[in-house]
């Protein structure tokens, strides 16, 4: 009899042993999943906070007038819940519900700023066109060498600037032969010109130029090409200005370096 209760009381005590065995090692794995959850949503919590701060920020800096307040989260919370007892789920919907809130309201500003975009690219190109002044784009000038028996290669000098630019389309200017004056000013700001080429205007209005190009416009964009000679005594290193004339309006201009 006494044998059969310490056989019993052994495995009481070996069950009891497992029970706790297996009680303690599932305690450890709540208590590792808890810890794991609580580091998430910690993470989470920032993560959708610097979101948040980041769609204000845009959205204030895209329309003045519609500025917001940064949003105090624990004031937030608690006029929401009479306890002021809130969990971090509940914390965390609340951000997400925020930031949809006003990404939707920074989507609608940022459409609003394209329209005004838009609009305002139209309005430059109708005010463009309803001028009716010939404008020249793309201007470039490269220095040409002419070579002889007299001289070597490596000691030529550049005698001629060829000039090229593009008269921009536009509907409003008659089609015809249109003249077109080239003006190179040297770094001493001396206008370039060999002999007497200067025009003057019935409004006594003077120009001087260093050569004149006479070409066909279409109404449509318009490449010309044209050579300015130099003058020895004019042409220095340095950087020289490019003008770009037609019925003495100035229509272009660029930087030449040599």
């Amino acid at each position: 009899m006494t044998r059969r209760r310490n056989k019993i009381t052994k495995i009481s005590i070996l069950v009891l042993m497992l029970l706790s065995l297996f009680l303690g090692v599932k305690y450890y794995k709540v208590l590792g999943e808890y810890n794991a959850y609580v580091q998430s949503s910690d993470l989470e919590n920032k993560v959708l906070e610097s979101q948040l701060t980041e769609i204000l920020h845009k959205y204030d800096s895209v329309s003045a007038k519609n500025k917001i307040d940064s949003i105090k989260f624990d004031q937030v919370i608690k006029s929401n819940n009479t306890n002021g007892i809130v969990d971090k789920t509940s914390k965390n919907n609340l951000i997400q519900d925020s930031i949809v809130f006003y990404a939707k309201q920074l989507q609608k500003v940022q459409k609003v700023d394209h329209g005004l975009s838009a609009m305002n690219l139209v309005e430059s190109k109708t005010n463009k066109l309803k001028t009716n002044k010939l404008t020249a784009l793309n201007i470039n000038a490269k220095g040409v060498k002419i070579y002889s028996d007299a001289y070597k290669m490596s000691e030529a000098k550049i005698q001629q600037l060829r000039v090229c630019f593009t008269l921009e389309e536009n509907q409003l200017i008659n089609s015809g032969a249109k003249t077109i004056y080239v003006q190179v000013v040297n770094p001493k700001n001396q206008i370039i010109s060999l002999g007497d080429t200067s025009v003057e205007s019935d409004s006594n209005i003077k120009l001087q130029y260093s050569a004149s190009v006479t070409t066909n416009y279409q109404k449509k964009d318009t490449d010309v090409c044209t050579y300015v000679d130099l003058e020895k005594n004019k042409t220095i290193k340095g950087k020289y200005k490019i003008n770009i004339y037609h019925d003495f309006v100035k229509i272009g201009t660029t930087i030449f370096e040599y």
